[in-house]
């Protein structure tokens, strides 16, 4: 008879089966972690006995700037067109070259700056997502791998704030912007007419007293997506306002923007109550608006496609099909095109191809008229720069929609920055170009003072760099404390100064420098 065989019966140490529990525990719960839906922070707000700020005095209705407190440069771009410019500001026409000063404080990771009084500037920062990749492409002139600086963005404990910096001391006081856990990717303020300061960061709103810089309301904005996995990507990268003092958001999926509908949202600035959450194919560009003095506005937007027109309502956001226009088609070697400029007076918006990582053709210039046409073909692309050589830029084109009718644009890949006039049927027609400057952060203009604010890194420094607008011709150089290029702005003050944020991503050296006559 052949013996019965018996089975062996595998016993495991205690120790070990607890230990694979606990990891099989964990996994569910990281997987009902991620695939759960969140919920967003809810209203939250602080009793102050501290008085209101007082709000800005309402004058003549100013079309690029209503709703804004009466200050130099109360949005990341200077205005509701995001021209980057400003009259009457920063240093004076003829200043002394030999006599400018520096003084600078240390802030972490400061990305966007903006005037509201005399005797104050105000400074988001805090938040490192995708910084350190654009910087190291910068500084080396190639493209480098993002993965690495993703997962350290996604463990790193840095916490936005707003800073508030005394111009003539340097002194900083900062409020920590700490509701929010989707990515930490830049966000963005607001110098509000009622006197208020609005921030948003994770996908939170928050309302400032600019006084005390206490938080006293703050609310959670939607996420996008059907799960954490999803929501977690939810960016709200800037504000704008109407006339009416309404807050206009936008919120879009950092990593999908293509296949996951964002938000546009219209905010009740003294209640935050959300007046309208509307579903909508946004990305990562900034929002521009037109408005007339009837209280009509349009909302200009690009998405990962197109280039958008809303018409605004009190009922919501209403996409103005016979404007709307593709600019690109997926695969053509561009990528997500950066946020439109409006040209008021010219009656064009101008926007760049190529503010993502991977482009594989030059950075484009495109223009579209703003009457309404009803031409759906595909938007024409016009060369930026003399010379064609792949590359992108983090930041948008800034530009005079004043005075001269220029664009400005930089290619911080292959060292190049041009100007260019803008006609009223769109054409674009170079007026000068340097090849000898390494431009990375966005920069400044003041038109009735001729001057062009931007950076140059070079030899292991940056520089802020001061052209004449009209012609290119450099007018002053100074040598900076920043050892790496910067994905922060550049601002002109109140004070004769004009300042530049030196972000010196995966470094805790951050800096706010003040240039200015003593």
């Amino acid at each position: 008879m052949t013996p019965k065989t018996q089975a062996r019966q595998v016993r495991f140490p205690r120790w070990l089966v607890g230990i694979l529990v606990i990891l099989v525990a964990g996994i569910v719960a990281l997987a009902l972690f991620l695939l759960l839906p969140h919920t967003p922070a809810p209203l939250q707000t602080v009793a102050s006995s501290e008085a209101t700020p007082a709000p800005a005095p309402i004058g003549e209705f100013v079309a690029q700037r209503a709703g804004y407190y009466d200050t130099v440069w109360p949005s990341e771009h200077a205005d509701l067109w995001r021209s980057h410019a400003a009259l009457g500001a920063g240093l004076p026409a003829n200043f002394d070259a030999a006599a400018l000063s520096v003084t600078t404080a240390r802030l972490n990771l400061p990305s966007w700056g903006y005037t509201r009084n005399a005797d104050e500037v105000f400074v988001i920062g805090g938040s490192p997502f995708v910084l350190n990749t654009f910087t190291q492409a910068i500084k080396t002139g190639e493209e480098v791998g993002g993965l690495q600086n993703t997962v350290a963005d996604m463990l790193s404990d840095d916490i936005p704030y707003v800073a508030k910096v005394n111009p003539l001391t340097m002194d900083t006081q900062l409020t920590m912007l700490e509701r929010g856990s989707t990515a930490n990717y830049t966000g963005g303020l607001l110098m509000h007419q009622n006197g208020y300061v609005y921030a948003v960061a994770q996908a939170v709103l928050y309302k400032i007293n600019p006084n005390t810089m206490t938080i006293e309301a703050s609310v959670g904005l939607p996420l996008v997506g059907g799960n954490w996995a999803t929501q977690y990507w939810t960016t709200y990268n800037g504000l704008q306002v109407l006339a009416s003092g309404q807050l206009v958001i936008k919120g879009f999926s950092l990593v999908d923007s293509v296949n996951v509908p964002g938000y546009l949202l219209l905010v009740n600035p003294q209640t935050l109550a959300f007046d309208v959450v509307q579903s909508m194919a946004v990305s990562s560009a900034r929002l521009t608006l037109e408005q007339t003095p009837d209280g009509s506005a349009y909302l200009y937007h690009v998405n990962a496609l197109e280039s958008l027109r809303f018409v605004v309502s009190e009922t919501g956001f209403v996409l103005d099909a016979n404007w709307t226009r593709s600019y690109r088609t997926e695969g053509d070697g561009s990528t997500q095109a950066s946020s439109p400029m409006l040209y008021g007076e010219l009656g064009q918006i101008v926007f760049a191809n190529n503010t993502a990582p991977g482009a594989t053709v030059p950075i484009q210039l495109y223009t579209q008229p703003t009457s309404a046409n009803g031409n759906n073909e595909l938007l024409s692309p016009q060369a930026a720069f003399s010379s064609a050589q792949a590359a992108y830029n983090f930041f948008m084109v800034g530009g005079d929609p004043f005075e001269r009718q220029l664009v400005i644009y930089y290619d911080p890949m292959n060292d190049l920055l041009s100007a260019q006039q803008v006609t009223a049927s769109g054409e674009l027609v170079p007026v000068w170009e340097r090849d000898s400057y390494k431009v990375s952060a966005s920069p400044a203009i003041v038109p009735d003072r001729d001057l062009l604010y931007v950076d140059d890194y070079r030899d292991g420094h940056d520089w802020l760099i001061v052209l004449q607008l009209s012609t290119g011709e450099e007018l002053a150089a100074i040598q900076l404390e920043a050892q790496l290029p910067t994905i922060g702005t550049i601002f002109p003050g109140m004070n004769d100064d004009v300042y530049l944020l030196s972000s010196e991503a995966a470094t805790e050296n951050g800096l706010i420098s003040r240039v200015f006559v003593p």
